[in-house]
């Protein structure tokens, strides 16, 4: 069985990274797996990328192409809309690999029209929800904000619903959601009804996302010893709304006042010298899965204060290294996070209490200790490659049995 994965990416953004993780496990597996990605950063030979020095330069053009006419409606810098009209003539992954299965993933920034999806007619065809832009129209996050849009962005969304219903029809892509939340909601989305959809949530690699020695980690960062540590991380870092370090900004204000101390980790792009008050020691970014399990294994606890999420990496892996998770409960977030077992689930966007659950974790030592087993075990039994590509694998040879 020959899988080809389509991403934008191979190792960038988390979604890119959740189907590069699968990638790998399915190779470790046996099956032929490969990657057909617009940007390459990896040097996997499984992984097709730009031929050539011309073809990358076309391809690093190619998103902020495909967004120009979303200038005339002022949403240019709306990087929640995506119009996947830019046309693509280069195939040769498909010609070369041949696949008998195509998993789509993340493919927006000029990467994959959606009218190329029609001609892999025949194929089967698999597409995860890294996002709602598979059933949604033009938004990644939050169709029903569309009212608010002005009337050019409104009728491109209901000619761009209107034209992946109608391809659907045709190709029958099968939907794989990591959460039952982002399942619901493909299943009220008009775009995808007649679509089936299964609930598998992106694999993670538990022996190398694992506890380690704490004082280690820190030794191995240039973190201090004898202070409590918070760690935050998001691809984007502070500069993302959506995953909400404004309001973690905001707890962390709350908590200095009332005179905890603590220090706040951060991962990802830009970097912050003091955050409400609070130190904060700046990672960068962390491109290797040894380096991250060393950044949660360093931390206390993790915080995850996203207004809106699917099933974010940073929550799984932080279970997966034994970190219980402060977050609020959105999307899929409940599902990795057990309130009161492997962490704690807060009102969303309240930074009130997000403060107050952080403050009791620092303090709590042994119910710290307690979740951090129970927080493993989840992630090994629901979580983890050995669990879940087995599934990957069955559900793959299901639609070529028939």
């Amino acid at each position: 069985m020959k899988v080809l994965h389509v991403s934008t990416f191979d190792r960038v953004n988390g979604a890119s990274i959740a189907a590069y993780r699968l990638h790998r496990a399915l190779l470790a597996s046996g099956v032929d797996s490969a990657m057909w990605v617009q940007n390459k950063v990896s040097s996997d030979h499984e992984i097709f990328g730009p031929r050539s020095g011309l073809y990358r330069f076309w391809n690093r053009c190619r998103p902020w192409i495909d967004r120009l006419p979303l200038g005339l409606c002022r949403a240019f810098g709306d990087y929640l809309v995506s119009l996947g009209w830019l046309p693509r003539f280069d195939s040769h992954p498909i010609k070369f690999f041949s696949p008998d299965v195509i998993h789509l993933h993340w493919v927006q920034g000029g990467f994959i029209p959606i009218d190329l999806v029609e001609k892999w007619r025949g194929l089967p065809l698999f597409w995860t929800f890294h996002d709602e832009w598979p059933f949604s129209g033009l938004r990644h996050y939050g169709s029903g904000n569309d009212q608010a849009s002005n009337g050019i962005l409104r009728k491109w969304d209901r000619r761009m619903r209107s034209r992946k219903s109608e391809i659907y029809k045709k190709v029958t892509p099968i939907g794989i959601a990591p959460s039952h939340w982002i399942r619901g909601r493909a299943e009220a989305s008009e775009v995808w009804e007649d679509c089936r959809t299964q609930v598998l949530p992106n694999p993670i690699d538990s022996s190398t996302f694992l506890p380690g020695e704490k004082g280690a980690a820190r030794e191995q960062l240039g973190l201090p010893q004898d202070l409590p540590l918070v760690l935050f991380g998001a691809e984007a870092g502070a500069s993302d709304p959506r995953k909400g370090f404004d309001l973690l900004r905001e707890a962390c204000g709350i908590l200095s006042k009332e005179g905890v101390r603590f220090g706040l980790v951060c991962f990802g792009n830009g970097s912050q010298e003091e955050v409400g008050g609070v130190p904060c020691y700046s990672l960068g970014w962390l491109g290797k899965d040894e380096d991250l399990a060393t950044a949660y294994s360093a931390a206390d606890l993790v915080a995850l204060p996203s207004r809106m999420d699917n099933l974010p990496n940073t929550g799984v892996e932080a279970i997966s290294c034994g970190r219980p998770v402060v977050s609020f409960a959105v999307g899929g977030i409940p599902e990795i996070v057990e309130d009161g077992v492997s962490g704690f689930l807060c009102e969303a966007e309240d930074p009130v209490q997000l403060a107050e659950k952080i403050g009791f974790l620092l303090e709590g030592v042994v119910l710290r200790s307690s979740m951090e087993v129970t927080a493993r075990q989840k992630a090994v039994e629901q979580f983890s490659s050995q669990v879940l590509v087995p599934k990957f694998i069955k559900l793959y040879q299901g639609t070529l049995d028939h």
